[in-house]
């Protein structure tokens, strides 16, 4: 059991030198002063921009980065599938080291050529190599779009989907808030027309209460008089 975890381990750190290696030839490490060395390429911005449109917004996408954690899972599907012998990934080697003599393009290019050709590959093997390789590389961004399409669909589609739910659902709100609104306005026309009838009726039976209030105490007090005469002449 420990030689198994032993020759894991050193499986591990095997392709960890190789990814590490293999990211030598396409990165270009700083140098002590800050300044990038020489080497085959450079680290760059992406400065081509898009824009995604969501639910009646325009979102500009972030400038791209080169990025070691995507050159992490790309070198590694290079070295999964890393041509046995002399292959392009080789040649990249010699023309990594060659570039750090004082010599031109053309002449680095010859020279790491030469070490192929010693290995008996021809130039044509090269360029199917470095073709295996670019498709190869194709067939990972295919499976990473496709990946980011199902989180796209996972995080957003689902999202706006639920805002347009939600805008449907605040248009009908507002209709009925709408129709609510004219109702209680009519209603409070109705109220102030009940309460002008209930003025009206209030003064008419008031005023029909004192006029029978004066009328009994005008009859009441001619009747009393008329009590008090009789007392004062029927004798």
């Amino acid at each position: 059991m420990l030689k198994a975890h032993s020759l894991k381990h050193k499986a591990k750190k095997t392709m960890s030198d190789f990814l590490s290696k293999l990211k030598g030839i396409f990165i270009v490490q700083a140098s002590a002063d800050g300044n990038a060395s020489v080497g085959t390429s450079v680290k760059t911005d992406v400065t081509a921009k898009s824009v995604i449109t969501t639910t009646k917004t325009e979102i500009a996408t972030p400038i791209g980065k080169v990025s070691d954690k995507f050159y992490e899972i790309l070198f590694g599907a290079m070295e999964t599938n890393n041509q046995p012998g002399f292959d392009y990934l080789e040649y990249k080697k010699s023309l990594q080291t060659l570039s750090k003599m004082p010599m031109d393009e053309a002449t680095r290019y010859g020279s790491a050529f030469a070490a192929a050709q010693a290995m008996g590959v021809s130039s044509q093997a090269l360029n199917d190599s470095a073709q295996f390789y670019l498709n190869l590389l194709n067939t990972e961004d295919s499976k990473f779009q496709e990946s980011v399409n199902i989180q796209r669909q996972k995080q957003i589609g689902s999202k706006e989907k639920a805002i347009i739910d939600l805008e449907a659902t605040i248009r009908a709100k507002g209709e009925q808030i709408a129709k609510l609104t004219q109702e209680i306005a009519v209603h409070q026309e109705d109220m102030g027309k009940m309460k002008a009838e209930i003025s009206e009726a209030v003064v008419k039976i008031e005023t029909t209460l004192s006029d029978f209030h004066a009328t009994f105490s005008d009859l009441i007090n001619q009747i009393g008089q008329d009590i008090e005469n009789m007392k004062k002449y029927l004798k």
